[in-house]
């Protein structure tokens, strides 16, 4: 009978998509996940990237709660030596939640323009398409219980949603930032927008239109003179009249000139606390997070912790092209 109220939980929230605001995948380790935050992200990177994440959220519920495995390449091309640069990001995000599943692939473009010796502003372009499925197949209703006894074949006057919807999407993100070659001090800020086009995804014949969000970020890296980094990082969110504030910190080791670890954490007010563990060995990077819930919701069912993991390549594109032009 849990199992039961569970899924018919869900369908209550099916049905009132359009009062309800939709919630975006979002990663603890965020930086793993740039076009996810903020696409103009990939000006600041120099490397071609092949990213893997896996997030396992909320496990103990009895539908085995939410898992959300994403795949991100980037791809930098300089002009002009280092005053300008074209970014390419692909991101593809299989997100599950019991008989609910999210596919989203989106294509990622930027530009990044050097403004002065120190400077640099870009402009990115995200369009994708998101395919969300309903397996209706394992859904149980309360009328399919004759005397007790439930039977799949009983006809249930629940209802009929649509077990498939499809719509494009259409999100930008803005950011300038300051690196200084011989400086102790990179700082960047950002403004990125997601759902501009604000979709139809309901699941009904009615109209549920996604909110837009905007999300606001910045932060700086302090080098310091022996062989520790600190980067204090704060991230805000919107999204049809809700907000979220998350204020982060990571601190970097370098262990020698191949290896580096990287201890951190977010907090998410009045949601989670995320601690973070990363050990980056030549062009190997692997991370772990662990969230420690703080909302009303976890301090009331207990084991909605939830785990990811992150696996990522590097190869610095800049000196492989400078290398190649010689």
């Amino acid at each position: 009978m849990k199992k039961t109220c569970i899924q018919i939980t869900a369908i209550v929230l099916l049905l009132s998509v359009n009062i309800i605001n939709a919630q975006d995948v979002r990663y603890s380790q965020v930086f793993t996940s740039p076009l996810t935050l903020n696409p103009a992200l990939m000006n600041i990177n120099d490397d071609l990237r092949v990213i893997l994440n896996h997030r396992m959220q909320w496990n103990a519920l009895n539908d085995g709660g939410y898992t959300t495995s994403s795949f991100t390449t980037l791809y930098p091309i300089f002009l002009d030596g280092r005053d300008g640069k074209l970014d390419f990001g692909l991101n593809a995000i299989m997100d599950k939640a019991g008989a609910f599943n999210n596919l989203n692939i989106s294509l990622s473009v930027g530009y990044g323009l050097k403004i002065t010796t120190s400077s640099y502003l870009s402009l990115a372009l995200s369009g994708g398409y998101v395919q969300k499925s309903l397996d209706a197949s394992n859904l149980i209703f309360d009328d399919q219980y004759v005397l007790g006894s439930y039977n799949s074949s009983n006809v249930t006057e629940e209802t009929v949603l649509k077990e498939n919807v499809g719509y494009p999407d259409v999100n930008f993100g803005l950011l300038w930032s300051i690196r200084p070659d011989d400086s102790k001090l990179n700082a960047y800020i950002g403004a990125s927008g997601f759902h501009m086009s604000q979709p139809n995804e309901s699941f009904t014949n009615e109209t549920g239109y996604l909110p837009r969000k905007f999300s606001f970020q910045s932060g700086l890296k302090i080098i310091g003179e022996t062989k520790l980094d600190f980067t204090p990082n704060i991230i805000v969110t919107t999204q049809s009249g809700a907000q979220e504030v998350a204020a982060g910190l990571y601190m970097d080791y370098k262990l020698s000139d191949d290896a580096k670890l990287t201890i951190g954490g977010w907090y998410r007010i009045k949601d989670a606390f995320a601690c973070i563990l990363k050990v980056e060995f030549k062009n190997f990077v692997l991370g772990y997070s662990y969230d420690i819930p703080n909302s009303e919701l976890g301090r009331t069912i207990s084991g909605l912790n939830t785990h990811e993991i992150s696996l990522s390549f590097k190869l610095n594109r800049y000196e492989e092209e400078s290398i190649s032009s010689l």
